[in-house]
């Protein structure tokens, strides 16, 4: 299996700044810095570092000599890189002092690609070799049917999510690597699960990875159901963690491993990315990985089985509450409904009914305090139906009705 990655080039303006600009707001950067970047050329560069061959195809500008240079020092295959006469595509990047990022993208170069390129690129490639896209060059849609018809895999990072994407035919797509937000654009699913019931009932041979945050990931396919919880890290850029995860990924399933095993190593390498500076520059190689991974803990839950436990049904309740139920929860974690049950009565000290009535109650007086929603509305979106039911759960647990609780600790001015 070859892999062939027809992905952006980018040059990433990197400005850091105390917080993420709002509408109408101008602050001062304390830096600039100019990085390689770009979905694709960092996918790229992921594989490669993973220790998996790759050959990157592209539009460059007079401006993108670096982009090449930094792919073929990583170890990806330069020889469809094509230099055009046209301004790169670059992206500026706001950075603030928890790590966290917001990114404005002009296509450049990228936007430009023409389909005579592409299939002729595409000509070098046969049934069985895999296809990596990402959303940052145009006509991806048309390289999805190409590749397609020749038999080839295709690989797709949704990233960033347009509306344009709906269009594309997923019975096309072997593996749909996304994080919630493009999981929603798609189906219109809030919850993990209902993304996963959705994939599985309309597009039954697709393989599904999706990327939680720091609730970690989960892989699903028409028979299975595997997750991995993040790994503890010190976030200072998250620039580059999906990219890394989507090459380290992808690198894995070409190396013949389990689909466990590839999550494993992808969160383990997007860990260590999100750790570093940069987008490209932050991606770490396999030796890096693979020392990691003797000593990282999961986020938040140290070396406990019930703590790991624990936070995962924590965190399924958090994404799911308005539509939790057992079964849902037994997918999360990747047990039987049996053992689930019993495992929240273990580690939680209630049963599952109870728990869901108890985090329902909280957020609604999280809510109640916090907030003027109406009533009702508070009601549907922490799950309920029955006004009346609701109602009296919660004076049940906090002995007194809503608008009571409402008036007696509202932090609302």
């Amino acid at each position: 299996m070859r892999i062939l990655n027809f992905g952006s080039c980018n040059i990433d303006y990197v400005y850091k700044v105390a917080h993420i600009v709002s509408p109408g707001e101008t602050v001062s950067a304390t830096s600039l810095e100019c990085f390689p970047g770009g979905k694709g050329l960092n996918q790229s560069i992921a594989v490669a570092r993973a220790g998996v061959p790759v050959w990157h195809a592209g539009y460059i500008g007079s401006d993108g000599s670096m982009l090449r240079d930094i792919l073929r020092e990583s170890g990806a295959d330069v020889s469809f890189l094509k230099d055009v006469d046209k301004p790169n595509g670059h992206a500026i990047i706001q950075l603030d002092a928890k790590g966290e990022n917001s990114i404005c993208v002009y296509q450049g170069t990228n936007g430009c690609i023409s389909k005579s390129y592409m299939d002729q690129v595409l000509s070098h490639f046969s049934s069985g070799d895999l296809l990596l896209l990402q959303n940052e060059i145009n006509d991806i849609t048309y390289l999805i049917e190409q590749a397609s018809q020749k038999g080839m895999q295709v690989v797709l990072n949704p990233s960033p999510f347009s509306q344009s994407l709906k269009s594309i035919d997923l019975n096309q797509i072997t593996y749909l690597l996304l994080n919630e937000t493009e999981a929603k654009g798609f189906s219109g699913a809030e919850a993990p699960q209902k993304f996963i019931a959705y994939a599985r009932s309309h597009f039954p041979n697709l393989r599904v990875v999706l990327t939680l945050g720091k609730s970690g990931c989960i892989y699903a396919d028409s028979q299975t159901v595997a997750a991995h919880p993040a790994f503890e890290v010190t976030a200072v850029d998250t620039t580059a963690a999906g990219d890394t995860f989507t090459g380290y990924f992808v690198a894995q399933i070409a190396k013949g491993a389990s689909f466990s095993d590839a999550i494993r190593f992808a969160t383990a390498a997007s860990a260590i990315a999100v750790s570093q500076m940069g987008a490209a520059p932050s991606i770490p190689t396999l030796p890096e990985v693979e020392q990691a991974l003797k000593t990282m803990t999961p986020y938040s839950t140290g070396h406990s089985k019930q703590k790991k436990q624990r936070q995962q049904i924590l965190d399924y309740l958090l994404h799911a509450l308005p539509d939790a139920n057992l079964q849902g929860l037994a997918q999360w974690m990747g047990y039987s409904e049996v053992y689930v049950g019993a495992c929240v009565r273990e580690v939680m000290g209630m049963s599952f009914s109870q728990l869901l009535q108890t985090r329902r109650c909280e957020t609604a007086a999280a809510l109640l305090r916090e907030t003027e929603l109406p009533i009702g509305e508070i009601i549907n979106r922490i799950g309920y139906q029955n006004e009346s039911f609701f109602r009296g759960k919660f004076k049940e647990h906090y002995g007194m009705t809503p608008n009571q609780y409402r008036k007696s600790h509202s932090r609302m001015p």
